[in-house]
């Protein structure tokens, strides 16, 4: 399958389903991944030195750090360099514009996803209701498309559809940690990512797990519709 999953930020589709790319990826599945910002504010910035640096400069410094860190757990689940793209929209500004809907659309022509991914729109976070909605807009013909979560995602979430990720929550964990300047983010931890993907393994009846809402299914592979 050709899949591809849309984040708002460096981090986001590591967080929300880095067990089942990686999954994804050992299947032999083509997976994209597109970032629609380089997450240049949400970075912990005393783990920097900034110091002599314009504020122009030192949030370009912060923005290439987050790619770097992106691209690099990225590939450690198994996505080829040169199928991640980060766009450079503004953390904290990204909206559904015309614009936005169109650098989305453009990998929908060019892929013809099989599968997508995107944030669900319930979440505190406008930058993640954004991607979402332009993902739905961008991708209103896509087979498959599933909703995922992030640690702002309202309690409204409520999965129906489950990726069984016993083999490759290790794996999620592990390109977590390679966004260092993320660390101390208390949802970065690893008991807390550990504990996340055992609620949802309970759900489904396996041991760990990633939860989606489906919004349209047309096709199923090993992964459990409920």
């Amino acid at each position: 399958m050709r899949v591809l999953a849309v984040g708002a930020h460096p981090d986001d589709v590591e967080l929300g389903l880095g067990g089942t790319i990686a999954r994804h990826a050992e299947d032999g599945d083509e997976v994209y991944v597109l970032v629609l910002s380089r997450g240049e504010r949400g970075f912990a910035r005393d783990r920097i030195l900034v110091s002599g640096l314009s504020e122009e400069e030192a949030m370009r410094t912060l923005g290439n750090t987050r790619e770097e860190e992106t691209r690099a757990a990225l590939s450690f689940l198994g996505v080829k360099r040169d199928k991640i793209e980060v766009l450079s929209f503004p953390d904290s500004g990204i909206r559904p514009s015309i614009e936005a809907i169109e650098a989305v659309s453009r990998f929908f022509r060019e892929l013809n996803p099989d599968i997508v991914y995107t944030h669900f729109h319930g979440d505190s976070h406008l930058d993640h209701v954004s991607a979402s909605l332009i993902t739905v807009h961008a991708g209103r013909h896509a087979k498959n498309l599933l909703f995922y979560e992030s640690p702002s995602t309202w309690t409204s979430f409520s999965p129906n559809y489950f990726v069984d990720i016993g083999g490759f929550v290790d794996k999620k964990i592990g390109a977590l940690k390679m966004h260092r300047s993320q660390a101390g983010k208390p949802y970065m931890r690893e008991e807390v990512i550990r504990a996340k993907a055992a609620l949802r393994g309970s759900q489904a009846g396996v041991e760990y797990a990633e939860a989606f809402i489906a919004c349209r299914i047309v096709k199923r592979r090993g992964i459990k519709l409920l």
